[in-house]
């Protein structure tokens, strides 16, 4: 054994780093000190993530929270993927919640409870109208002095932010837009007609106006679009931004009854021309769905139960007519989940399910459709035609026939979103 006896030497504090290269702790303090270094640090992180870190210290909670950080996180990553779905009970003005995370699957946080969903002073619950790229247009009737006022609201549910619009009423239909590749600003468009009726099928060319609230305004303004008169009946019950529009549509019409916000235009967007039915109105049970993801546009209507085929209709941002995308064929979902397989009132074969909502990811060999069927949620991958189970859901109506199949009311996709309200 040598003699001789190597001697150590440390190195003074500040000059040392951990033994796998990282910063010693000196170091990050100093980068957590500089806002410019912080703040591009904090860009590259997902939103769940800053969620979280909202919670490390005041500070970096006004970063996080400040609008000019918000506004780059969000126009950066655009479009932002859908997180989950929020559902409406058929019979309450309760939602569920299906959350589409994979974090959420290991833990079996899947689906949340059907509460009500509300977010003021107010006792009633609110009723979501519409989902737009993270937000949410709400409204609440509330008593006032003996009589009811029927409030909107523009609510971000990842940030339980919300803003109260200006009283508004006499409308037919409302609609949010919201575009943050384009604008940090989201706007609220209001159908007026001469009359308070929710459908007509006149073709007067000055039967709607438009008013419009835009966030950074704070006020109504009426606006005097060009008109086309509508050539067919056309209903106004539920509402979807897509492609620099929103578009009007119901369960009874054939067309969309649409506003191009740069042109300050009304416009027509025909709906689907399905084989023998151009000429009939759809029977307000026949299952529509309409909805847009990741700038597409896509569309489903199905008038005969009994068949396996699900048809699924697309417009792209750039087009102007639609083509048949997809075709779901229900048969293997079916032998997997016999329950789906039930009879209507002539004891014919058909088919129990309805749409949640289509997921457009990055590539079509990653989207797909979630379907609802009996006390379940399943995910049906377009390309592969793979399917797996989702969730379980407790049953919708408590007092309901065993065999008896319950759509939900209403589906809205949850995006997570950092977007000022």
């Amino acid at each position: 054994m040598s003699s001789c006896s190597r001697t150590r030497t440390k190195a003074p504090r500040s000059a040392r780093s951990n033994r796998n290269g990282g910063f010693s702790s000196s170091s990050a303090t100093i980068v957590a000190n500089i806002d410019d270094v912080l703040i591009q640090i904090l860009s590259f992180l997902p939103i769940k993530t800053l969620l979280r870190f909202k919670r490390v210290s005041k500070r970096w909670l006004s970063l996080i929270t400040n609008p000019d950080f918000s506004n780059r996180i969000i126009k950066s990553n655009h479009p932002l993927p859908i997180s989950g779905f929020f559902l409406h009970s058929p019979r309450a003005i309760k939602y569920s919640f299906v959350s589409l995370d994979d974090e959420d699957d290991a833990t079996n946080q899947r689906i949340s409870s059907s509460l009500p969903l509300w977010f003021t002073d107010h006792q009633t619950d609110m009723i979501i109208m519409q989902s737009t790229n993270g937000l949410l247009l709400c409204q609440c009737s509330c008593a006032s002095s003996n009589h009811f006022n029927t409030n909107y609201y523009v609510y971000n549910p990842t940030t339980k932010q919300y803003t109260l619009l200006p009283q508004i009423t006499g409308h037919i239909a409302l609609s949010l837009a919201f575009d943050p590749s384009k604008s940090p600003h989201y706007k609220v468009f209001c159908l007026r007609g001469r009359s308070n009726n929710s459908v007509s099928s006149a073709s007067d060319s000055e039967l709607y106006h438009i008013e419009v609230y835009s966030s950074n305004e704070g006020l109504w303004r009426r606006v005097d679009p060009a008109l086309t008169s509508p050539s067919t009946f056309i209903e106004f019950s539920y509402s979807v931004f897509w492609n620099g529009a929103v578009h009007w549509y119901g369960l009874s019409s054939r067309d969309c009854l649409s506003f191009d916000i740069s042109k300050e235009e009304i416009k027509i967007l025909p709906l689907p021309d399905l084989d023998d039915e151009e000429a009939l109105l759809p029977d307000p049970r026949t299952l529509r769905f309409l909805d847009e993801s990741r700038g597409n546009l896509y569309y489903i209507e199905v008038n005969d139960q009994s068949s396996s085929d699900l048809p699924v209709y697309e417009m792209e941002r750039n087009s102007s007519s639609w083509s048949m995308k997809y075709n779901v064929d229900l048969e293997p979902l079916a032998a997997a989940f016999p329950e789906m397989i039930t009879e209507d009132y002539t004891n014919r074969r058909i088919y129990a399910f309805s749409v949640i909502g289509f997921v457009k990811e990055e590539t079509d060999a990653e989207s797909y459709i979630l379907l609802h069927i009996p006390n379940k949620a399943v995910k049906y991958n377009f390309i592969d035609k793979t399917f797996k189970k989702l969730c379980d859901f407790k049953p919708l109506v408590n007092d309901a026939p065993e065999d008896a199949f319950y759509r939900f009311q209403r589906t809205f996709p949850f995006i997570k979103s950092l977007a000022n309200v």
